[in-house]
């Protein structure tokens, strides 16, 4: 993938498993997710894996816009960007800020 890996450090705590030597795939992606972003999400690796995942889906569906319309490319949002607040707006979600 070549993304940055947990350093042996990272899987220190737990030497006794010898998990720094064979992680298996959720524990390495729960500990980057701990390590990277103190749990609040996925790091590189896990967010990796669940964006092809999510691409895979889509590609997959025959209804998707990646099927349907491969072309296709947003044109919401200023100066040539496209935002999850852009993608909000056009679901017509309405944002409460207190």
């Amino acid at each position: 993938m070549t993304l940055p890996e947990l350093s042996t450090a990272d899987l220190a705590d737990l030497k006794d498993l010898q998990l720094h030597l064979r992680t298996p795939l959720w524990f390495y992606v729960l500990r980057e997710a701990a390590v990277t972003a103190n749990g609040e999400h996925l790091g590189p690796v896990g967010g990796r894996i669940v964006t092809e995942v999510i691409v895979g889906l889509l590609e997959g569906d025959r209804q998707s816009y990646l099927r349907q319309d491969p072309d296709w490319t947003p044109t919401y949002g200023s100066n040539s960007t496209f935002t999850m607040v852009d993608l909000l707006r056009a679901a017509g979600v309405v944002a409460i800020i207190a």
